[in-house]
């Protein structure tokens, strides 16, 4: 979809915040701050493809999320950067609801990430969401919700609600740092 067509959908919603993370590439992030109307806070982020699965990258470092490759091994916690949060996107898509999994492999992945998204546009799978959802609560994590929108149709068939307003991409790492986020779906 175009940057247009999605700041007019845009309008029609109550948003306060929106983040881009398309594959190791933040040249969309950069044109939708620049177009975007006031109020509306853009949040930088960059999704990563890896071996391990996929991974959404926040970052208030800029030349950091910059560095970041669309397919590459995930950046070990401690070489990020501070007002960093990485979410586990949509881990068990296409994985028949988690199940199988090795125990080693999901907590290799919780000792990595902030936050794991329960909820995804793209694979509405129940019993995949019910797993991440346990996922979370065993271990701490944010719950995160994403419509994975690839066209205007596709826009908030997911979202992330969070208890705090957020202004910029410090507030939404801080959020999801802080377990202050809450997914939700259609």
């Amino acid at each position: 979809m175009s940057l247009t067509a999605f700041l007019e959908t845009l309008r029609h919603q109550v948003i306060n915040a929106v983040c881009l993370t398309n594959h190791g590439n933040l040249k969309d992030y950069e044109d939708l701050a620049a177009m975007a109307p006031h109020g509306i806070a853009i949040i930088p982020g960059v999704e990563v493809s890896s071996t391990s699965g996929d991974f959404l990258v926040f970052s208030v470092n800029l030349d950091f999320l910059r560095s970041l490759n669309a397919v590459q091994l995930l950046p070990k916690r401690g070489d990020r950067p501070s007002g960093t949060a990485v979410v586990w996107a949509h881990p068990f898509a296409g994985n028949r609801g988690g199940r199988g999994i090795d125990p080693g492999y999901i907590s290799s992945m919780v000792a990595e990430v902030d936050g794991i998204e329960v909820y995804n546009g793209n694979w509405p799978d129940e019993e995949a969401s019910g797993h991440a959802f346990r996922i979370a609560e065993e271990n701490g994590l944010a719950q995160l919700g994403g419509s994975d929108a690839h066209g205007v149709k596709d826009l908030m068939r997911c979202w992330t609600e969070v208890d705090e307003k957020i202004c910029t991409g410090a507030d939404f790492v801080a959020a999801i740092i802080g377990h202050k986020t809450t997914a939700k779906r259609k």
